[in-house]
């Protein structure tokens, strides 16, 4: 049997204190679990989604469900993937095309007039900086926190004058208008996203605009890919008998290091800074990157080793015309250092990485709810890979067991 140790309980003035008083001095030992439980009520967050159907924004948008708080997404209502079961229900929904002005979309108006406040917006839909203006004067002064997707490419339209990964510090335009506007001209993507970078920081310095978090991502890899790149070399791999053309590198990016990040460890960031943002981190940008930067061949051979095809030749060449789906910058990999120290970024090895991908893509291409997805693959195969289609159909037998309509040949 259990001791009770005799305490006296003095307490003065009454209330919360004094009731917190009151239990522990009853339950000396109690585990700190227990305590916070009894400590601390949650209360979910009111959080506003910018896209949440596609790659990354259904990633974040699972976790922030999972973990209780109140979602409503903005999108023009395409559920990519599985999404439709995993998120759609479980999210307010608003219908909004933001090539148009957010005064028109009339769901988006209510929500804010209807939110006392918003604890989070995370803008993962925002291309043009119009769209983010438009969404800060919307938005009225309600936002607590915004988290804008933002990419690496920024730095292909900034004045980097070094050769070491690029820092956040990097992303400063040339002094000389006609550079700029010759960056712009070739980088749009870069450039676009650093103009809402430039926005952001301005409605808050000027506008009263929402403290800020922007988060400059590279090549992101990783389940439900809307651009399918990963698993098109996978497919490629494993259909090489039945297609024509080899697995190829271009010379020039065979030892070339590239910055890569995984879509769970970007969720997992973005969810961790919508319940807790650390005030260092209030109006700065962060590179976040895996910590390994491996070479094109290097991500090529991994994935062969993970689908067990040791035979399988990868071959480099020197055509302008060699397929490459990564990188998609030409910088050179990011410095992470920032976002190590200020966000506690502590990424998944790249091995690990490599392994949940390559199972998820094996997996899917037998998944009823991915047959858009895997039709889509199919045709990509199809069009690229071979002069006869229905080779990949065989292949597609032959391999995983899967039987599409193949017509017969005219005789």
């Amino acid at each position: 049997m259990g001791m009770y140790h005799n305490r006296s309980i003095w307490c003065t003035g009454g209330g919360v204190l004094c009731i917190a008083s009151f239990l522990f001095g009853i339950f000396p030992s109690l585990p700190i679990s227990v305590a916070k439980a009894v400590d601390v009520t949650f209360i979910p967050k009111n959080i506003l989604i910018f896209g949440g159907n596609g790659f990354i924004g259904s990633s974040t948008a699972e976790r922030l469900i999972a973990a209780g708080h109140k979602l409503t997404l903005v999108n023009r209502g395409n559920w990519y993937w599985d999404t439709g079961f995993y998120v759609q229900p479980h999210v307010q929904h608003i219908m909004c095309d933001r090539m148009q002005a957010a005064s028109k979309c009339s769901g988006l108006v209510d929500f804010v007039y209807y939110s006392d406040k918003i604890d989070a917006v995370v803008d993962f839909s925002a291309y043009h900086p119009q769209s983010v203006a438009d969404t800060l004067s919307a938005l009225g002064g309600k936002v607590r926190l915004y988290i804008y997707i933002s990419t690496d490419s920024v730095y292909e339209v900034s004045a980097k004058n070094h050769t070491e990964p690029s820092l956040e510090s990097d992303a400063v335009r040339p002094s000389s208008e006609e550079k700029q506007k010759e960056f712009a001209a070739q980088e749009s993507y870069g450039h676009r996203k650093l103009e809402c970078e430039e926005i952001l920081a301005d409605y808050r310095q000027n506008k009263y605009g929402p403290p800020y978090v922007s988060l400059r991502l590279p090549d992101v890899f990783g389940q439900r890919d809307n651009t399918y790149r990963w698993w098109i070399y996978q497919l490629w791999m494993k259909l090489r008998p039945y297609l024509e053309k080899d697995i190829v590198v271009p010379s020039e990016l065979e030892k070339k290091p590239i910055s890569l990040v995984y879509v769970n460890d970007v969720a997992d960031l973005i969810t961790q800074l919508v319940e807790h943002v650390p005030p260092e981190a209030i109006d700065q940008a962060f590179n976040l990157a895996l910590e390994e930067t491996p070479s094109l061949m290097e991500i090529l051979q991994d994935i062969r080793s993970e689908l067990n095809l040791p035979d399988l030749k990868i071959v480099l060449d020197n055509k302008p015309d060699t397929i490459r789906l990564f990188p998609s910058v030409h910088q050179g990999p990011v410095d992470i250092s920032k976002a190590r120290k200020v966000l506690n970024w502590q990424p998944t090895e790249w091995k690990k990485a490599v392994k949940e991908t390559v199972k998820f893509y094996e997996s899917a291409i037998r998944t009823v709810h991915f047959d858009k997805a895997r039709k889509e693959m199919i045709r990509t195969m199809q069009t690229y890979f071979t002069s006869k289609p229905y080779n990949v159909i065989r292949g597609l037998r032959d391999i995983y067991g899967l039987n599409y309509p193949e017509p017969r040949d005219e005789l």
